[in-house]
C-alpha cells in the first residue's frame, strides 16, 4: 500500500502542471508578440512560437488556425491593453493633468520601441501579406477612437461652458504625435528614449491646448 502511494507521488512530481486556458492563451500571446517583433511577420513560424512558449504546435492550432490569426490575436490583445490604459485616469490631480497623462500614454504606444518596430514590420511586409496590414490598421482605428473620445471628454471637464473639442480636433493632436512615428520608422537610427517621448507628447499637448483655449495667463 505504501509502495504504491509512493510510486504515485513520484509519477505526479514528474508530470507538468496543467495550465488553464487563460494561462495558455497569455503565454501564447506573449511568445508570439516576441517572435513577431524580433523576426517580422514573414520570419515568424508557428514552430518557433511553440518552442518559445514551451507548448506544442497542436496546442497553438487549437487556439488559432494559422499565422495570420495568431498575429490578429496579438493585435487584439494589444488593443484591449492600450484602450484600458488610455481610459485610466492615471491618478491625476485635475483634468489638465489627466490630459497630459493621456497624451503621454498615447505617445508611448506609438513612439515606444514596440510601437515603432511593429509599424516598421507592417510597412516592410504589407504588400506581401495584406492580412497583416488589415489587422494593424484595424487596431490603430480602435485605439484612435478611444483616444479621441477621451480627449473630448477631458476638454469638456476643463472648460464645459466654452470650447468643446470634437474628433477632428483630437485627430489633429494625434497627427502631431504620429508624425514623429513616421520619422522613427523611416530612420533606423532614430531611437526615441522614454524622456524624448514624454517631451514630445507634452509639447504637442501645450500647442493643442493653446490653440483650443488661447495662451495661458
Amino acid at each position: 500500500m505504501t509502495d504504491r502511494h509512493e510510486t504515485t507521488r513520484k509519477r505526479s512530481r514528474g508530470r507538468p502542471a496543467l495550465r488553464s486556458e487563460p494561462e495558455t492563451r497569455a503565454m501564447l500571446i506573449d511568445a508570439a508578440r516576441t517572435e513577431f517583433l524580433a523576426e517580422g511577420y514573414a520570419g515568424t513560424s508557428i514552430d518557433a512560437v511553440a518552442q518559445r512558449a514551451g507548448m506544442s504546435t497542436r496546442t497553438i492550432y487549437r487556439t488559432v488556425p494559422n499565422k495570420a490569426d495568431l498575429f490578429r490575436l496579438v493585435i487584439v490583445d494589444a488593443i484591449k491593453t492600450s484602450i484600458a490604459h488610455l481610459d485610466d485616469p492615471a491618478d491625476s490631480a485635475g483634468s489638465e493633468d489627466a490630459f497630459f497623462a493621456l497624451v503621454r500614454a498615447y505617445a508611448h504606444l506609438v513612439l515606444g520601441p514596440d510601437g515603432v518596430r511593429t509599424a516598421r514590420a507592417v510597412m516592410a511586409e504589407q504588400a506581401k501579406f495584406p492580412e497583416l496590414r488589415e489587422s494593424y490598421l484595424g487596431s490603430i482605428e480602435q485605439v484612435a477612437a478611444a483616444f479621441d473620445q477621451r480627449v473630448a471628454a477631458l476638454c469638456r471637464e476643463m472648460s464645459p461652458a466654452t470650447v468643446q473639442a470634437d474628433r477632428g480636433d483630437a485627430a489633429l493632436l494625434r497627427s502631431m504625435i504620429n508624425g514623429a512615428q513616421r520619422s522613427a520608422i523611416l530612420d533606423p537610427d532614430n531611437c526615441l528614449t522614454s524622456a524624448d517621448v514624454v517631451a514630445w507628447a507634452d509639447r504637442c499637448t501645450r500647442l493643442f491646448l493653446r490653440a483650443l483655449y488661447g495662451p495661458a495667463d
